[in-house]
């Protein structure tokens, strides 16, 4: 067996991890690079050369630094990801398409073969590697961990996750009962160089969007479409303050999305919404002046939100900031021009991130991870990925029994560890 991580050893986002038998080879997640990276994009030779004559190609969820590079692989590659995950990117895909070129994406998108949950998949029909999807919270809708078997040995990818979300409890069951003691851990890592950051739960979050909203009538809320927790957060806090909230039409499609797949779980993901078409007419201006709003933003909406602020003036209006604070630093390659013309249309009246507890992590705190370690309590040893180079898994407390691979190439127990 040859376990290659071809990218994400030393960055945060951008994964790409083959996992080869004699026969048989899979890659698990292709994504793009993250905006503002300094490093090269793969070009559509590279990607087919990493590809080569793989089996299948699995994404753990849908985020671009996951899936960014789907379109570019050839289209006899079989591609899985979730069910709901595939709508949640061609719904996406049709928006861009309507002011962009994305028409390969969205047929590619199509192409793509769902899997489901605990449902186990013999990837090139001849018992080789089996791989079977395990469901993980994250701030992405219908994501993935996967455990991984091949020629005897036991593998658990991660993907990306997070146990301080609204499903999050069932990370440790789920490993104790599904997965157990494995042989190679291939973990993310995001917040081991991020150890001072706040990370509140959901719940916490909730509360404080709730206080927020019983003072301020009129709040919008920046933040990603797609974080099925946080715009449930921003649904509870509206119906618990009074306030109406406010999504747009293409946020509407994906919040339908959320709870076609979500029905278990309707009183949490059942969204209570107000899809505003048209700001200016006296019927909405006058329910909206009454009542109150908090309105999903996102970094496209500077237009919308300065008429929106010259109508609806009776008080000043606020800014829920719910996202990674990179984006709003001058200056920066991950500076976000959009982002930052926004903060500033607000002045002071900015709610900001994890300071002011309206934001946090979609990914795995420091001590969740170590936990997780001691759970699958890896043989040979763990593959972090999906961290700054800087990061050190070993810092972890509790973990130094483990083997933790690193750059360079490794042979232990019949297994080639290649990491780039």
């Amino acid at each position: 067996m040859k376990i290659t991580v071809h990218r994400g050893a030393n960055q945060i986002g951008g994964c790409i991890t083959e996992i080869s038998s004699k026969s048989c080879k899979i890659l698990i997640d292709f994504g793009s690079n993250l905006p503002g990276s300094q490093k090269v994009e793969l070009t559509e030779r590279q990607v087919c050369d990493i590809v080569g004559n793989a089996d299948a190609v699995f994404y753990t969820h849908y985020h671009g630094d996951h899936v960014g590079l789907h379109h570019l692989i050839p289209s006899c590659i079989k591609q899985y990801i979730g069910a709901g995950a595939k709508d949640v990117m061609l719904c996406k895909y049709e928006v861009l398409n309507k002011s962009g070129e994305y028409n390969k994406q969205i047929e590619t998108v199509k192409n793509i073969l769902p899997y489901y949950i605990k449902h186990r998949i013999d990837v090139s029909s001849k018992g080789e590697i089996f791989l079977t999807p395990y469901f993980v919270s994250h701030s992405a809708f219908d994501a993935y961990m996967f455990k991984i078997e091949c020629e005897g040995k036991k593998i658990l990818h991660t993907g990306d996750f997070r146990r301080h979300g609204y499903l999050g409890k069932g990370l440790f069951p789920t490993l104790e009962k599904h997965v157990g003691e494995v042989d190679i851990l291939i973990t993310e890592g995001t917040m081991l160089g991020r150890k001072q950051e706040q990370v509140i739960s959901e719940h916490e979050l909730q509360r404080n969007v709730i206080e927020i909203l019983k003072k301020h009538k009129y709040v919008f809320a920046l933040c990603s479409s797609t974080d099925i927790d946080r715009l449930a957060s921003f649904n509870a806090s509206c119906k618990e303050a009074g306030r109406v909230f406010v999504v747009d039409e293409y946020q509407k499609e994906i919040l339908d999305i959320f709870s076609k797949y979500e029905e278990k779980h309707s009183h949490l993901y059942k969204f209570d919404t107000f899809k505003l078409l048209n700001f200016k007419t006296e019927k909405v201006k006058k329910k909206l002046s009454q009542e109150g709003f908090l309105m999903l933003i996102r970094a496209s909406s500077l237009p919308l939100v300065e008429s929106m602020m010259d109508i609806y003036n009776s008080e000043d209006s606020w800014l829920i900031y719910s996202m990674w604070g990179g984006y709003a630093e001058k200056n920066k390659d991950y500076s976000n021009e959009n982002i930052i013309k926004i903060r500033k249309l607000f002045e002071e009246r900015v709610f900001d991130g994890t300071k002011d507890g309206v934001h946090t992590s979609g990914h795995a705190d420091v001590h969740t991870l170590a936990e997780v370690c001691k759970i699958v309590n890896p043989h040979i040893g763990v593959i972090p990925i999906h961290k700054d180079q800087s990061s050190e898994y070993e810092s972890l407390t509790n973990v130094s029994e483990y083997k933790i691979f690193h750059e360079g190439d490794t042979c232990v127990e019949n297994i080639s560890i290649s990491i780039r």
